[in-house]
């Protein structure tokens, strides 16, 4: 199997009509039976705000969950918020996860069960990264290298109405979803554990309104996508 050389624990790599409502809230970051809401346009730098103590909110970006369910994916994003201050890099867009299971697949999407993995931001000009480890209770996170490029969309325009065929490229979602002249990128809840996340994969993809979409593998793999604006930091894959 392929897997991409992307900042995250090399151990996990050992391996999106009615849904679309309203802005992408972090805060509704999937229902244990679905993912949120997907914004309403493409998916931008959006500054991020200060609160009273002076720390970054993230809950307005565009966000995926790779691996975790929502409140840890939410304890993670607050976590590394603490660490990113007003005069950092506009983030238009954040991954959770991966967050694997370390002994296999299939365990529960808790911090407990899946305690390492990492988290990626996106802006402008390119990315941050954090590892992320919970220990005794304790959830840590550390800067690390973002290892990847920036590349802009090399489909053409315009979005094809209906559902298309689409394959995902050797590394999954990780290999960048371009289609119709724009990247697009996974948000809510993202399954893991299934092979296609990560694989070569044929399926199909369905806009939902001009900035949505959903991409369905053949194996049953789903993912709620929003289109971004501009070019996109893709991690280094083999």
């Amino acid at each position: 199997m392929s897997t991409p050389h992307r900042a995250v624990t090399r151990p996990l790599l050992a391996r999106v009509t009615s849904l679309f409502v309203g802005a992408i809230l972090f805060t509704a970051c999937a229902s244990a039976g679905g993912s949120p809401p997907a914004t309403t346009s493409p998916s931008e730098p959006l500054q991020p705000s200060a609160t009273a103590a002076g720390a970054v909110n993230l809950m307005d970006v565009p966000t995926a969950c790779i691996g975790l369910g929502e409140g840890d994916c939410r304890r993670v994003a607050a976590q590394v918020a603490t660490l990113l201050t007003p005069d950092d890099p506009r983030i238009g867009y954040v991954q959770v996860g991966p967050f694997g299971c370390p002994a296999g697949v299939g365990c529960p999407t808790t911090l407990v069960a899946r305690p390492e993995g990492d988290m990626t931001l996106e802006f402008a000009g390119g990315a941050l990264s954090y590892h992320i480890k919970l220990t005794d209770g304790d959830l840590d996170a550390q800067p690390q290298e973002a290892l990847g490029i920036q590349l802009p969309p090399t489909s053409r325009p315009p979005i094809p109405g209906g559902p298309q065929p689409f394959s995902l490229g050797h590394c999954g979602i990780w290999s960048g979803i371009d289609h119709g002249g724009s990247w697009w990128d996974p948000v809510g809840l993202v399954d893991y554990d299934h092979g296609d996340a990560i694989n070569a994969a044929e399926g199909t993809i369905a806009p939902v309104g001009a900035d949505q979409a959903i991409f369905t593998s053949k194996a049953g793999f789903t993912v709620q996508l929003v289109r971004r604006k501009g070019p996109k930091f893709l991690p280094f894959c083999d």
